[in-house]
């Protein structure tokens, strides 16, 4: 009898051992692995000024953001700034402001979505994902430096690639008056854009008579602003030395007239 239950002790005490040892390597093993695991920290963050737009503008620029905020790509997944954001009507919630269109400013559906897309476009670019496709405005505009611009539309869309070797996400946050894209990942580079202006075409003068100004004054309308001929570079950067500057794109951006309102009638012309 009595070794009959030495018998049972020496089995449950080796199962109890074998039990023990194998939690300790599965410990062990999980302990490795979240070693291993890399940190997910920020990889880029763009910020634009949008405070001083219409409060329409402001709307469509904030509600983009909304729809892009958390968005999550894996590896070889491809972002559509169109597919992502949806099309831009009032069904959808966006409003009328100034859109650029055919060279001139003019109202439309959904103006100040480019700025949304031309800043997570920076952000894209500082955080080394691949860009499929960009288009830039006919027109400069004051969010951001020549060649770094990302202009979307029904017929043109904004799309970039994670060719990273871990998935990234995108957050994207409008406060009223700062606009910002972050993308979070575990890869880093470090990554400046550099704008280069390769020729400025100046703007010309239009003078246009209008009743509205009093008799003998002149009234600036538009104040005007040169053409540019720009380059836009991304320069690589490691322990702070320059190791590669890589040519992203070449913009032609149309000047826009400077317009002065004059009303030139003479008395005689007034009191017949």
């Amino acid at each position: 009898m009595k070794r009959a239950n030495y018998r049972i002790f020496f089995v449950l005490q080796t199962l109890v051992c074998c039990l023990i040892l194998a939690l300790g390597v599965q410990m062990h093993n999980q302990k490795v692995a979240y070693a291993e695991t890399p940190t997910v920290k920020l990889l880029a963050r763009f910020c634009t000024y949008y405070g001083d737009s219409a409060p329409a503008r402001k709307s469509n620029v904030e509600l983009a953001a909304r729809k892009i905020n958390g968005v999550k790509l894996y590896p070889e997944d491809e972002f559509s700034f169109n597919a992502q954001v949806g099309a831009r009507t009032v069904a959808n919630g966006f409003k009328t402001a100034y859109i650029i269109q055919d060279g001139e400013f003019v109202e439309g559906v959904g103006g100040g979505v480019c700025q949304v897309s031309t800043t997570l476009y920076n952000c894209a670019l500082l955080a080394n994902m691949t860009i499929t496709a960009v288009s830039p405005h006919s027109l400069g505009v004051s969010y951001v430096a020549p060649s770094f611009d990302a202009m979307v539309s029904s017929a043109s869309d904004f799309r970039f690639v994670n060719t990273l070797s871990a998935p990234i996400t995108i957050k994207m946050k409008a406060d009223g008056k700062d606009l910002v894209a972050e993308i979070y990942g575990v890869d880093k580079s470090s990554i400046k854009r550099r704008s280069e202006t390769l020729e400025t075409i100046p703007f010309e003068t239009e003078y246009r008579e209008s009743d509205d100004v009093p008799l003998g004054e002149e009234v600036i309308d538009s104040s005007g602003k040169d053409g540019v001929k720009s380059r836009g570079y991304l320069d690589f950067y490691e322990d702070g030395e320059l190791v590669k500057s890589v040519l992203i794109r070449q913009d032609f951006y149309a000047p826009q007239k400077r317009i002065i309102l004059t009303n030139k009638k003479s008395d005689i012309d007034e009191q017949q």
